[in-house]
């Protein structure tokens, strides 16, 4: 893994010398070439993250701090308030070691003497004017223009920089060299590793996250100390932390509290992983629609196509690599590590897609998203809440789980059935728009989930004959697929006599007969007998209709039912009423319009 974050910064140039990282620069604090105080250059580009030098852990003390670029309140030592009101300085050895650097350096490059000069000339009136500034923070990091040139700009300082931080690094001998984990060469190993930028956003800290860590006994081994444990080079390691910080910028938004990176031992025009949540959310009319859409989606789409269609070029050597990432107390947590061939993604997402896929009359296909998905698997509650905490919390160990079995087509945990069918229950037990007289449906992307689920299931278990297909299978052997088609034309037939009722068949029978048909169906149908001949009586088309689709599903199911439904049953159930339900949709528009 760490080999291969290693490659893919070296083949994308992303490597950085040691002794240097990226600083988001809010200020720059600018000199005239004489040392005059100029202004406060505010930088409005988020963008702007030059590389500047930086000693690592060391600036967290309180005697040293990085150069050039450091906080406002490092640089300009600014006072910090006690509750009883007096001013006390906290920063003075760290600001002394700034200026004293600065001083050091100015003798190798002129642009740091000017620095130097414009300080000891305005020290007074930089830190007035700072304080003047409305959105500045003491927490903001400043740097240094001299004559409208940036100091890390500058090349004249680099070689003083790097004896300036060989004075902290303890000398080592031949005998204290050990073998790099990353590039297998002999080295001379860091002893603290880097933290990592990128993961705030799911629990990671502000100044960064360890990779590689051993701060617990319990965690070493043979009297080695800290990063001894798992020898790095400076080298490898700032190349790793670099790749790692590119692939965390670019990841999509978290999901499920975790950060999904991932890239390719060969670069590619075709990276099916900026699907990486999976889908589209819209249906395959949009998908091939002409409409003027933003490049990178209409790219996205055009890459899904041809992806359906197996249009895709074959790339038998490339490999992907997608690891899930999270931040705990300082630490950077590897949720998952996932890789394979190119091709093999390419097949396994297709197979994906094919098995979520569910025809909807009159729009096409619909290719949901993970996070539609899991909002779907959530426990019922009374409020929506916020669906992407909630996600975070109930979901964390299951997300990797899911997109595992997405990535090598594998079966999905039983959890997940169990999951949707609970959100099918009770969001068909809760109120329904009046307006709507036809039997509620069930919540479509919960029963994509349990085609899915099942779909996998049964072709592990070689039963291809139960395969639910993305529309009304009329001849499916299953029998709790055949009774959730036959409750489905009972709610209807009483809709279609009785008109919208308070609480009907589905609010009343829908969950038990979920699990226990035979105690219900048979009520069902003594029940519907009335509701028939009232149809007979006033509305023989609509009774011909019924009657007949009665008798086709019970001539599927046959004699009897059983007493209880199986996770499989009751799931085929929910599919099977599902698209009876839909269905009768289609006929009753058909029968509108003509």
């Amino acid at each position: 893994m760490l080999e291969t974050l290693y490659k893919y910064a070296n083949e994308n140039s992303l490597a950085v010398k040691p002794g240097f990282k990226t600083k988001k620069i809010k200020y720059y604090i600018s000199f005239s070439l004489c040392g005059d105080f100029i202004a406060f250059d505010m930088v409005e580009d988020d963008s702007n993250q030059p590389m500047c030098p930086d000693i690592g852990s060391l600036a967290n003390g309180r005697t040293k701090s990085n150069i050039i670029a450091e906080k406002a309140e490092v640089i300009l030592n600014l006072p910090q308030q006690q509750k009883d009101g007096t001013l006390i300085y906290k920063r003075e050895e760290k600001q002394k070691f700034y200026m004293d650097a600065l001083k050091e350096a100015s003798e190798y490059d002129p642009l740091f003497k000017s620095a130097v000069i414009g300080f000891e000339k305005n020290a007074d009136k930089i830190k007035e004017t700072f304080k003047t500034l409305s959105k500045a923070k003491e927490g903001d990091i400043l740097s240094i223009k001299v004559n409208g040139i940036p100091l890390e700009s500058s090349s004249g300082y680099l070689e003083w920089w790097e004896d300036f931080r060989n004075r902290f690094n303890t000398p080592r001998s031949n005998t204290d060299k050990a073998r790099c984990f990353i590039t297998g060469k002999l080295t001379d190993p860091v002893k603290t590793v880097p933290p990592v930028q990128g993961l705030v956003s799911v629990g990671g800290h502000t100044k960064g996250d360890s990779f590689i860590c051993f701060d617990k006994d319990a965690y070493q081994s043979y009297g080695f100390e800290q990063a001894a444990n798992a020898t790095v080079s400076e080298d490898a390691v700032t190349a790793v932390n670099a790749a790692l910080s590119k692939l965390l910028k670019e990841a999509p938004p978290p999901l499920a509290g975790a950060k999904n990176i991932h890239w390719f031992s060969e670069q590619t025009e075709n990276d099916v992983t900026e699907m990486l949540d999976f889908g589209l959310d819209i249906t395959d009319t949009q998908i091939n629609s002409s409409d003027q859409i933003e490049e990178d989606e209409q790219k996205v789409r055009k890459m899904f196509t041809a992806l359906m269609n197996n249009s895709l070029p074959d790339m038998p050597q490339n490999r992907y690599y997608m690891m899930s990432l999270s931040g705990v107390n300082g630490r950077a947590m590897i949720r998952s590590f996932d890789e394979g061939t190119y091709d093999e993604l390419c097949q396994n997402l297709r197979r994906w897609y094919d098995d979520i896929s569910i025809y909807i009359p009159g729009y096409g296909y619909n290719y949901p998203k993970l996070f539609g998905m899991y909002s779907r698997l959530l426990k019922p509650q009374d409020g929506i809440g916020n669906i992407a905490e909630r996600i975070k919390k109930e979901l964390c160990g299951l997300s990797s789980q899911i997109i595992f079995a997405i990535m090598h087509d594998t079966v999905l945990p039983d959890s997940v059935a169990a999951k949707a069918l609970s959100y099918i229950r009770s969001d068909m037990l809760s109120n329904r728009d009046e307006n709507v007289k036809a039997p509620k449906f069930p919540d479509r992307i919960a029963c994509q989930i349990l085609k899915a689920w099942l779909n996998r299931k049964y072709r592990k278990q070689n039963k291809e004959e139960f395969l639910i297909m993305d529309k009304l299978n009329s001849q499916s052997p299953s029998k709790a697929y055949q009774a959730g088609r036959l409750m489905a034309e009972y709610a209807a037939i009483q809709t279609d006599a009785l008109g919208d009722v308070n609480a009907g068949i589905v609010e009343r029978y829908y969950t038990s007969a979920c699990a226990s048909p035979a105690l219900v169906i048979g009520k069902l149908s003594t029940m519907s007998q009335y509701h028939l001949s009232k149809l007979k009586s006033e509305k023989r088309g609509l009774y011909e209709i019924h009657n007949k689709a009665l008798e086709e599903i019970s001539c599927m199911i046959g004699k009897e039912l059983p007493k209880r439904f199986t996770l499989e049953q009751q799931s085929e159930f929910a599919l099977g009423y599902y698209f009876q339900c839909s269905e009768i949709r289609s006929r009753k528009s058909k029968k509108a319009e003509e």
